[in-house]
C-alpha cells in the first residue's frame, strides 16, 4: 500500500501533553474531530504504565497513529517499532504471538513500511521471508494447528507482503500467484467469502455463510495480487493486454515492468481476478450495512476501505455512499474517551481512524496519477500521432528509422522534430530488438547531460529499461536535474530499473503535497525536499545491491557526502 507521504515530519509531539500533530484532513469536520479524539486515546493508551497493548496489536495501533499524522519520532511509535526490532533477530523474524502469527507479521509489516521504508529493509525482508515460508501450498495462510485456510489472515498475509514491497523487498510473483488462485477456489456461489471456507464447506470452522468481513477483505485481498501479477492494468479503464498499458507513465509507458525477472506467468488470469472481485463487489453492495454486524464490527469498515480505493469505486450497490454512511455511524458510536468498543484491545479504533483517513485512496491515487502532464501523465497509450511539446497533444507526423538515426535527429536542436523523435524512440524501444537499444547505450549516457532537458529526459527514460543496474548511478544523479521533468522522469526510470513496484515509498511528483493554487516559492520548496528525499531513499537502494567490485568510488563518496 503505497501510503508514505513526501514531507514526513511536520511538528513534533512526542508525549500525549504536546498535543496533536496535524492529521491529513477528510472533508468532513466531524470526522476530522474523530480522529483526533482517537489519536489521543490510543496516545494515552500506550504510555500508560499500565498498558497492556503489545505485539501486533501495538503496532497496528502505532501504524494508525502514523496514518493520522504522529510523527515516527513521537514516543508511541517509537515503542512499536522497537518491540517489532525486538522480534528480528539472526535466526529471523518471530511473532509475539504464535497463533496469530500472520495478522503480527502482517502489521508488524506495515507499520515499519510507514516508518521509513528503505531504511527498514532487513526488518521487513525478514518479516516477509517469514509470510512467505508460511504460505500454504495451496496459497492460503492459517494458524499454525490448522491448514484448511483462514481469509482473515489471507489478508494481513498480502499487507505485510506489500507493505514489505515499499521498502525494496522483492515479493515473487508465484507467491501473489497462489494466493489470488486460492481466493478464486473459494470464493462461494453468490460471490461472497467466508472466514474458513476449508474443503468442506458446510463443517468449515467459523460458519458456513460469506459475511461482510471476509468478502470486504478477500477482494481487497485479490486487488492487492493484481497489482503485482498485472500491474499495467489500471481499474476503470480499458486493458490493452500485450498492446502495452492504456494509461501512460514517464514518457509513454507504467513506471512498472511487463514481466517479473523471472519472466513468471501468472496460472491466475486477469479475467478471473476481475470477475472474482466483480462478485465480491456485487455481493458487498446488495448486503451493505454501515458497520459489520459480527462481533468485530469496524474491521469491515478498514477492509471496505482498501477494497472500494484499490477498484476506484465510491459508491456501492444502488448508489449508496459508503463513505459516508458508514463514517457517520462511526461517529455515533464513538465513545467520549475517544475509542470504540474493543474486540481485541484497540484495534477497533485503529480500524476507524484508517477508515477515516482512506489512506488507500491515497495510494492509488499516487499509484495510477492524477492526470499530469510532467512525467507523461494524462498522455495517449498511443504517442505515435501526437506532439508531446508545450503542455498540449497535437496531430503529428511519424518518423521511422534505425534507434541511431533516431538519436541523431532527436540531438539535432530542431524544436520541431525534438517530440517526434522522442516518441519514436519510445516506439522503437517498446516493439523493437533490445539489442538495438544495449547498442546505443554508450552514447545514450552522453546524452543525459545534453543542454536540452527533453533531450535528457528522453535519454534518462531510455536509461531505465538498460537492464544494467550500473546505469543506476546516472538516474541518481539526473535526480538532481534542474527540470522537474527529468526528475520525474528519472524516479519513474529508477522505479523500471529495479522492478520496484512502487518505487522508494514516496510521490513521484514533486508536487504532489501542494495546494491548488501554490507561489513559485512553494513550487521551489517542494522540489528542493523532494529531490533530497528521492536522492537519499535512492541512494541508500543502491549502496545495498551494487556489486562490492563497484564500491567506494568517486560516485559512491559523493553519493554519501550528498546524503
Amino acid at each position: 500500500m503505497r501510503i508514505s507521504k513526501l514531507f514526513l515530519a511536520m511538528a513534533l509531539f512526542t508525549t500525549v501533553e504536546s498535543g496533536f500533530a496535524a492529521a491529513p484532513t477528510t472533508g468532513v469536520p466531524a470526522y476530522d474531530a474523530s480522529i483526533r479524539n482517537a489519536v489521543n486515546y490510543l496516545k494515552q493508551e500506550i504510555l500508560d504504565a499500565k498498558s497492556t497493548v503489545h505485539g501486533g496489536y501495538l503496532s497496528f495501533t502505532a501504524y494508525a497513529l502514523l496514518q493520522a499524522g504522529e510523527p515516527v519520532t513521537s514516543e508511541p511509535v517509537q515503542k512499536a517499532i522497537a518491540e517489532v526490532r525486538a522480534r528480528i533477530t539472526s535466526a529471523g523474524y518471530k511473532p509475539d504471538n504464535q497463533q496469530h502469527h500472520i495478522y503480527d507479521a502482517g502489521v508488524d509489516a506495515m507499520l515499519m513500511a510507514k516508518a521509513g521504508g528503505d531504511a527498514n529493509y532487513n526488518e521487513l525482508k525478514a518479516i516477509s521471508d517469514y509470510i512467505i515460508a508460511q504460505q500454504g501450498t495451496d496459497g492460503s495462510w492459517d494458524y499454525p494447528s490448522r491448514t484448511v485456510g483462514d481469509t482473515s489472515m489471507g489478508q494481513y498475509g498480502a499487507l505485510g507482503l506489500w507493505s514489505a514491497t515499499l521498502g525494496g523487498v522483492d515479493v515473487p510473483n508465484e507467491v501473489w500467484d497462489k494466493a489470488a488462485l486460492w481466493h478464486l477456489r473459494t470464493q462461494q456461489a453468490d460471490g461472497g467469502f467466508m472466514y474458513h471456507p476449508g474443503v468442506n464447506v458446510a463443517a468449515a470452522v467459523g460458519g458456513s455463510q460469506p459475511t461482510l468481513n471476509m468478502t470486504s477483505g478477500a477482494t481487497g485481498t485479490l486487488a492487492i495480487c493484481r497489482l503485482f501479477l498485472y500491474p499495467d492494468f489500471v481499474p476503470g479503464e480499458q486493458y490493452e493486454g500485450d498492446k502495452g498499458p492504456k494509461k501512460a507513465f514517464g514518457l509513454l509507458e507504467a513506471k512498472r515492468p511487463e514481466d517479473d525477472p523471472a519472466n513468471y506467468k501468472p496460472q491466475a488470469s486477469l479475467t478471473a481476478i476481475n470477475t472474482a472481485i466483480g462478485r465480491g463487489i456485487g455481493w458487498l453492495g446488495g448486503r451493505y450495512q454501515p458497520i459489520s454486524d459480527l462481533v468485530n464490527k469496524i474491521y469491515f469498515c478498514y477492509a471496505l476501505e482498501r477494497t472500494c480505493a484499490l477498484n476506484r469505486i465510491e459508491t456501492l450497490g444502488k448508489g449508496i455512499d459508503w463513505y459516508r454512511k458508514s463514517g457517520d455511524t462511526l461517529v455515533k458510536l464513538q465513545k467520549p474517551d475517544g475509542s470504540w468498543d474493543a474486540f481485541v484491545q484497540h484495534a477497533p479504533t485503529a480500524f476507524a481512524i484508517l477508515f477515516f483517513i482512506r489512506p488507500t485512496k491515497k495510494a492509488v491515487a499516487e499509484q495510477y496519477g492524477g492526470g499530469l502532464l510532467s512525467g507523461g501523465r494524462g498522455l495517449p497509450s498511443d504517442l505515435s500521432n501526437a506532439d508531446l511539446s508545450g503542455g498540449a497533444i497535437k496531430e503529428k507526423r511519424k518518423i521511422a528509422g534505425p534507434l541511431d538515426e533516431l538519436l541523431t535527429e532527436l540531438s539535432a536542436l530542431n524544436p520541431d522534430s525534438i517530440a517526434d523523435a522522442q516518441a519514436a524512440i519510445v516506439e522503437k524501444v517498446q516493439v523493437g530488438n533490445r539489442e538495438d537499444l544495449i547498442g546505443e547505450l554508450d552514447r545514450i549516457r552522453t546524452l543525459i547531460n545534453h543542454p536540452n532537458p527533453e533531450i535528457r529526459r528522453t535519454a534518462v527514460w531510455a536509461l531505465g529499461r538498460s537492464g544494467d543496474l550500473k546505469d543506476a548511478n546516472l538516474l541518481i544523479s539526473a535526480l538532481q536535474d534542474n527540470n522537474v521533468d527529468v526528475l520525474v522522469e528519472a524516479y519513474n526510470s529508477l522505479s523500471y530499473l529495479s522492478r520496484k513496484i512502487d518505487g522508494v515509498g514516496m510521490s513521484p511528483s514533486p508536487f504532489a503535497e501542494l495546494g491548488e493554487e501554490p507561489t513559485q516559492a512553494d513550487k521551489d520548496e517542494a522540489v528542493k525536499a523532494w529531490r533530497k528525499l528521492a536522492v537519499d531513499r535512492w541512494g541508500a537502494w543502491y549502496l545495498r545491491i551494487r556489486p562490492y567490485k563497484d564500491r567506494n568510488d568517486i560516485f559512491e563518496l559523493g553519493l554519501k557526502k550528498k546524503r
